[in-house]
């Protein structure tokens, strides 16, 4: 190899270099070429060559569980399909990501009693390279940075009410936090990836009964009295050299107790797909 681009892609370059030397046109799809080349035949040992970029849209399903003691004490279960689209690139030093997530059900429920969650969020982070590492014989990259999150989440109980009972609350955290993500090149096209993300420190905002109560719908919360958090562990193929898919599992659990407390955890299966460009 020479540069860090595979052979094939030399001779080809050369050979397409031949063809298109005296057509001005063709010089300027051979520099295109070239650019294309570079950037996808990096290093798979750098940071910038492991870290992925490019549009991600991201399927899961799994269960799903959550306490609103707002509307009743009682756990509500079943499944919440997760929708998930990103956008994310490597500058010079660090890598960035846009994330938009949705998630909806009405089959969440209490024996007979069902409940209609939907939950959004809106992500962004940095993520910076620190000292590369070995594990078990392979390159070991760890990326760190702060993110910062919109949550929202609506639930509806779908029974009958009367008088000043609810049967529906809502919650939103405003929050800064820490994103990190490990990545493991296992062999070429392969590499094994995982992800922590925590919400540190929220503006929350909650569905209070002002006239029981006299409590504020909005406050500070700290990681300890609010927090969303997710985990994830997974494993990419480059399909093409500007193409992957990606098998993972993903743990999210949302806890805020300054109010009645609201509990809820979920666990799914994802399959993505990433187009780079």
């Amino acid at each position: 190899m020479e540069s860090g681009k595979p052979i094939s892609t030399t001779i080809f370059t050369n050979h397409l270099g031949k063809k298109m030397k005296n057509s001005p046109f063709g010089s300027i799809l051979l520099l295109l070429f070239l650019v294309t080349a570079n950037l996808y035949g990096q290093d798979p040992s750098s940071p910038r060559g492991v870290f992925p970029v490019g549009i991600t849209a991201e399927y899961g399903v799994g269960k799903y569980s959550v306490r609103d003691e707002y509307i009743s004490k009682e756990k509500y279960s079943g499944t919440l399909p997760y929708f998930n689209l990103t956008w994310s690139k490597f500058h010079d030093t660090y890598g960035y990501f846009l994330a938009a997530e949705f998630q909806t059900s009405n089959k969440v429920k209490n024996y007979n009693v069902s409940a209609e969650v939907y939950q959004f969020s809106l992500h962004q982070g940095f993520l910076y390279p620190l000292a590369q590492a070995s594990l078990l014989t392979k390159d070991l990259h760890l990326f760190l940075g702060p993110s910062t999150e919109l949550f929202f989440f609506y639930n509806k109980q779908d029974i009958a009410v009367s008088g000043f009972d609810y049967a529906q609350s809502f919650a939103m955290l405003i929050s800064l936090g820490a994103q990190s993500e490990v990545i493991v090149p296992i062999s070429s096209g392969l590499q094994a990836e995982a992800s922590l993300g925590l919400s540190l420190l929220s503006l929350g905002f909650r569905m209070v009964d002002m006239e029981e109560e006299d409590v504020s719908p909005a406050k500070l919360l700290t990681v300890l009295s609010g927090t969303n958090g997710s985990i994830r562990l997974g494993v990419r193929y480059y399909v093409f050299d500007n193409l992957s898919a990606k098998l993972s599992y993903r743990l999210q659990v949302t806890r805020i107790s300054s109010w009645d407390p609201l509990l809820s955890a979920g666990d799914n299966l994802h399959v993505s797909l990433t187009y780079g460009f």
